[in-house]
């Protein structure tokens, strides 16, 4: 009977044991579906809806239409004064660097020979115009000789052949005339081609200009169009740019501008002054110019930096990140009742950063997408944060 009793005991500890396990074991997978429950309802409440920034478009940006560009100062008003005779360089009246004004004798060639080739002009003019007087003398003596035997003809006081004899030495005196005269003209011919020579052997300065380069020095040869000085007006200067062949219809004379990024006497734009009239086959480029105010911060050789503006306008316009190619064609979005909504839109020029929404009118009612608008499609629901432009 005791073992009985005994055996009846442990049976009732070990169920009561089984039972607390199987309690604790229901206990863990309630708290384990609790916290799954939790986790679902966590992530059921999560925000999925997209951040986005959004602003109204501005109406007063100015947009260009605009070319970096670097150019070349130089002179308006450049020369290279060369010989205008051969010769050697007698005396050179002016260094680099000096300042002349027009009409200033720069350098002499050769100018003792050319004097006296000039004193020889003169005595062979005056001998042939002595040559011409005598002639004119024989002349007139041969024509009296010949109209009096013409009247002693008549009378027949002489002969036929006296008759003739005169009147050929009235033409041959008169040939003689004319080749004196012929004389004179050369011998006076000769006389100008010195004088010239000996002007010429004095070069001037063809205008107020700076010497800027010697090319030869006292006792150098020269001969006709040999470079002697390099000057330049230093009052007008222009700057000079090279550009691409596919821009040339779109520089108008007088109206497309330069704005130079460094300011000079306080003007940024200047307008183009030159367009070349036809493009280089070998570079495919042509040249334009500007004349730059006066300002003693600019010489020539120097290079200066700017932009072409071939157009420039005022008008509506978002930042470009809020513009995207959609669909082939460019779009904004804007946010409608929660909703990202796409607007099909006309973009034109792209200015720092902005760019210009040609058609249609964005106004104040339109909250644009400016940034994130890459995260969205037509129809998703966002959340907005509003910006000023």
């Amino acid at each position: 009977m005791l073992s009985i009793w005994l055996k009846h005991k442990m049976n009732m500890a070990r169920d009561t044991l089984i039972g607390a396990r199987r309690r604790v074991k229901w206990a863990w997978a309630l708290v384990l579906l609790a916290a799954a429950g939790c986790s679902e309802q966590v992530v059921e409440r999560a925000e999925t809806r997209p951040l986005v920034r959004v602003g109204v478009a501005r109406q007063d940006v100015t947009f260009v239409d605009s070319l970096r560009v670097q150019g070349s100062v130089r002179a308006k008003d450049a020369a290279v004064v060369s010989a205008r005779i051969p010769g050697t360089l007698d005396a050179v009246f002016v260094d680099e660097g000096a300042q002349v004004r027009k009409g200033d004798v720069l350098f002499q060639v050769d100018r003792q020979n050319l004097e006296n080739a000039v004193r020889a002009a003169k005595d062979d003019l005056a001998m042939a115009k002595a040559k011409l007087a005598q002639a004119d003398v024989t002349v007139g003596k041969a024509k009296l000789d010949a109209d009096r035997m013409a009247r002693l003809f008549e009378g027949g006081a002489v002969t036929k052949d006296a008759l003739e004899k005169a009147q050929v030495a009235a033409k041959s005196a008169m040939a003689a005339f004319e080749a004196a005269q012929a004389m004179v003209t050369k011998a006076e011919t000769g006389l100008a081609v010195s004088e010239k020579n000996l002007s010429d052997s004095c070069v001037r300065a063809p205008y107020d200009a700076i010497v800027t380069r010697k090319h030869r020095n006292v006792g150098d040869y020269v001969g006709p169009g040999m470079c002697v000085f390099e000057v330049e007006n230093p009052s007008v200067y222009e700057i000079t740019f090279s550009l691409n062949a596919a821009h040339f219809a779109r520089v108008k004379l007088g109206e497309t501008t330069v704005r130079l990024t460094r300011p000079l006497a306080g003007v940024r734009d200047i307008v183009l002054t030159y367009r070349a009239p036809t493009v280089s086959a070998v570079t495919r480029t042509f040249e334009v110019r500007a004349q730059l105010p006066r300002t003693e911060d600019v010489a020539a050789g120097m290079l200066l930096d700017g932009e072409i503006v071939f157009a420039s306008r005022a008008g509506q316009g978002v930042p470009s990140s809020a513009v995207a190619d959609r669909g082939g064609s460019d779009a904004v979005f804007a946010v409608v009742d929660g909703k990202a909504v796409r607007i099909a839109v006309e973009a034109g020029l792209e200015t720092d950063g902005w760019r210009e929404i040609v058609r249609p009118a964005l106004g104040p009612d339109k909250k644009i997408i400016l940034e994130g608008m890459l995260l969205v499609n037509e129809g998703d629901e966002v959340r907005t944060q509003d910006v000023s432009l």
